[in-house]
């Protein structure tokens, strides 16, 4: 979790949790009780705790997962045949075709740095004040995407194509050049490699220091934050009322792709795969509540949850 998502968080967690507080209450309340933090079951500052835990266990458990470098650049490398072979390998020249567009390419990196997660903080925020009824079917199915993507920064390391170069700056140039040697081998011919333009053109280095233990540097597949984005998109354009917000969204995820491309964080199929274990969840807990109804007030809470909060726009 950076500063900017530490604030953003903290300032929704001042100005929100009183509001649903508000909401819970029973009975006459005074105004003081109406800002203090509330431990009540759905409350606001109660979802809000959850969500801090849970970002920070994930860190934690990324870190946990970091596979080795053999394995990281050996499955890259598949990857990117894989990519080859479904004719969708074009990442480099995407990324290529942005480079000497320096100031565009910073601000596409502290966009890639600092607006993930507030992002998806603002969209839950707006979904449990505005959109109560439907705030646990999608937070039970986030939390439950990005248990399994652990599964898969375990059993599938992955190296970022920035590390796919023998730029002397990069740590693992030594992999990244074996991954290309192997590539033309196979008749799949990158050049010299992507560039990791985080460290190249903004100076955020992400081998050292802090940064170093915040970031899993194998955790390429999937890509969460393609899967989010799409997740926000999706949530927006099936809860929000206004038609032009409900169609000008999808262009967050779009932009996210473009963004992961740009600064050589993610292939496509990382991407894809994010995509589909965001709404994998979904379509299980919609399957559950068919097969067995029992089950449909654990994935969406119950009716007086749902009834807390008028659903506004």
């Amino acid at each position: 979790m950076n500063f900017t998502s530490l604030t953003v968080l903290l300032a929704i967690i001042f100005f929100y949790s009183w509001q649903a507080s508000r909401d819970i209450s029973v009975g006459q309340t005074s105004v003081w009780e109406h800002f203090k933090p509330s431990f009540k079951q759905y409350s606001g500052f109660r979802e809000l705790l959850l969500f801090v835990v849970f970002l920070l266990l994930y860190k934690l458990s990324r870190g946990l997962a970091i596979g080795d470098e053999a394995t990281a650049f050996a499955n890259a490398q598949k990857v990117i045949e894989w990519e080859h072979q479904l004719g969708i390998l074009y990442e480099l020249p995407i990324q290529q075709y942005f480079l000497d567009k320096v100031t565009l390419i910073k601000v596409i990196n502290w966009i890639y740095i600092k607006l993930h997660i507030p992002t998806t903080i603002i969209f839950f925020v707006w979904l449990f004040y505005k959109k109560r009824k439907h705030y646990l079917f999608i937070r039970n199915g986030f939390l439950i995407a990005n248990v399994i993507t652990l599964f898969f920064f375990v059993g599938f390391p992955c190296a970022p194509p920035r590390m796919i170069n023998e730029i002397a700056s990069n740590p693992y140039a030594v992999f990244g050049g074996d991954v290309l040697r192997n590539l033309n081998v196979l008749g799949i011919h990158l050049g010299e490699g992507f560039i990791d333009t985080l460290n190249h053109i903004s100076g955020i280095n992400l081998y050292k220091g802090l940064n170093s233990k915040l970031f899993n540097q194998f955790a390429a597949m999937p890509s969460m934050h393609f899967g989010n984005s799409l997740l926000i998109a999706f949530g927006v354009y099936l809860y929000a009322k206004n038609n032009l917000v409900r169609t000008l969204v999808w262009i967050y995820p779009l932009f996210v792709l473009l963004v992961i491309v740009m600064t050589g964080n993610h292939f496509f199929l990382d991407a894809s795969l994010g995509g589909i274990i965001v709404l994998f969840p979904y379509l299980m807990m919609i399957l559950i509540e068919q097969i067995s109804p029992g089950w449909k007030d654990k994935f969406r809470g119950s009716e007086s949850f749902s009834g807390t909060s008028a659903d506004r726009n």
